[in-house]
């Protein structure tokens, strides 16, 4: 071997310790600086979520359109609108509405029109309806109550409802049936037009400037549909987002334990927790058999009790849902009572935000759920004047729900979109009869005038009396 080759390394090694001492020092003080350099940024938070202010961090989920409010119309998208999400310490929360809320573009019309027919339910909805009026500062100029029904308590409460607001208007319909309401009620071209149905029972407070903003925003979208609670193409999503919790009937009702207009109550977390032997999720045409009863007529008055046991949810009617308008949460009642004892809980805990479908990146989220040709019940929706007095005869002698959800986008290639941060909640459909078994409009009732329309509800035998 030739020990020449080592004579690099040992002039190396020959080389002052001083030296050698400096240079690994300055070697340790670079690396140390790179690493608290790049430790400060990684330690950095994220700006997806970055709030205003430290008391931003304390606050519920804020959501806002794209358009900024201002006293003149919004230049409209070309396609969804979109939403800022800010977390709070416990995710997704409920929308704080004394923050920021959307201010109307001027000049715009905003008519609501009720399919109405039945009183026994209708002074809830007028509830929300007198809080959205311009008067007290919301959205609808107009409210047409357009009564389909010859009931004559039915309609006298109409007119008698009619005459306590000036933006009300009572309009009887004597022939034609809905269709003589989309030619009586529906004639201005420039107008925003809310159809509702007369069994609403509740109404996010900003639901209806949000649905509204939603379809000025999308110039291609045919009509808006709030994000109903009951409504069966809906139920699915709701159940798959985690805005349903596991509720069970009390099979063994004490009538003294139900929800009444004297009692007050409406509070899921003043229910029991559900303790009784295990639990057997029977099949759903022969739910009325846990009553101990031979017919579903019999089905006694009763309430729905949470088991607060989340592994109980896959054996609760709501498992049985389907993506379908004319599935299982048209056809069976208990899936429509679950859905609303568990709304009440959620407007309880402030966590409407359960609801929301919002989805994207999260700096640019969308609200907006696009139906694709599925067929969606038309309970609580806006369309544009013009769209709708341009196909009236389309609507001729049909399903008006399957023109305007399925057969008109195909044929206008418009879509059909869910404003999922409009909430609402729809009380029933006809194959639903036992849901008046329950005492869930006892609950939206207490709800309502607790929190709504403090001792201000019309009930219908007060008004009639006077």
């Amino acid at each position: 071997m030739d020990f020449s080759d080592f004579k690099p390394l040992r002039r190396w090694m020959d080389t002052p310790r001083k030296f050698s001492r400096m240079t690994c020092m300055v070697f340790l003080a670079v690396t140390g600086v790179l690493l608290l350099s790049l430790s400060y940024v990684l330690l950095q938070p994220s700006t997806a979520f970055s709030p205003s202010s430290s008391a931003d961090l304390n606050n519920a989920e804020k959501v806002n359109p794209i358009v900024t409010p201002s006293p003149s119309p919004p230049s409209p998208t070309p396609e969804l609108s979109s939403i800022t999400i800010h977390q709070s310490e416990e995710g997704t929360s409920h929308v704080d509405h004394s923050a920021a809320p959307l201010a109307k573009p001027a000049g715009l019309r905003v008519v609501g029109v009720v399919f109405y027919g039945r009183r026994d339910r209708s002074s809830l909805l007028e509830c929300y309806l007198q809080k959205n009026l311009a008067s007290n500062g919301g959205w609808l100029d107009e409210v047409i109550w357009a009564a389909n029904t010859d009931v004559p308590e039915d309609m006298a409460y109409g007119e008698k409802i009619a005459e306590t607001a000036p933006e009300y208007t009572y309009l009887p319909i004597k022939s034609g049936g809905y269709m003589g309401i989309y030619l009586k009620a529906f004639t201005e071209p420039d107008t925003i037009y809310l159809k509702m149905d007369d069994d609403m029972v509740f109404i996010d407070q900003s639901a209806i400037p949000r649905l509204v903003m939603t379809l000025l925003n999308n110039p291609r979208a045919l009509l808006v549909s709030s994000n109903v609670v009951n409504n069966p193409a809906l139920g699915w999503v709701h159940y798959h987002m985690g805005a349903v919790h596991p509720y069970v009937p009390e099979v063994r009702p004490v009538e003294d334990s139900l929800a009444t207009k004297e009692n007050g109550a409406w509070r899921a977390s003043e229910l029991p927790t559900w303790g009784g032997a295990d639990w057997q999720m029977p099949e759903l045409t022969q739910f009325y058999e846990l009553f101990g009863v031979d017919d579903r007529a019999r089905v006694p008055s009763h309430r729905w009790i949470p088991t607060r046991n989340s592994s109980y949810l896959y054996q609760t009617p709501v498992a049985q849902s389907q993506y379908d308008a004319f599935g299982p949460n048209l056809q069976y009642w208990p899936l429509a009572a679950q859905a609303h004892y568990s709304l009440l809980q959620n407007i309880e805990e402030k966590r409407l935000g359960r609801y929301f479908m919002v989805h994207g990146s999260d700096e640019e989220a969308v609200s907006t759920w696009d139906m694709r040709g599925s067929r969606i019940s038309i309970n609580f929706m806006v369309i544009r004047g013009s769209d709708l007095i341009d196909n009236l005869a389309n609507l001729q002698g049909k399903d008006d729900e399957d023109m305007l959800t399925v057969v008109l986008p195909k044929q206008l290639n418009r879509a059909i979109l869910v404003e999922t941060t409009s909430v609402v909640a729809h009380f029933s459909f006809g194959p639903q009869k036992n849901l008046i078994k329950t005492d869930i409009l006892a609950r939206y009732h207490n709800y309502a005038t607790q929190m709504i329309c403090p001792n201000s509800l019309l009930e219908p035998e007060t008004v009639l009396a006077v």
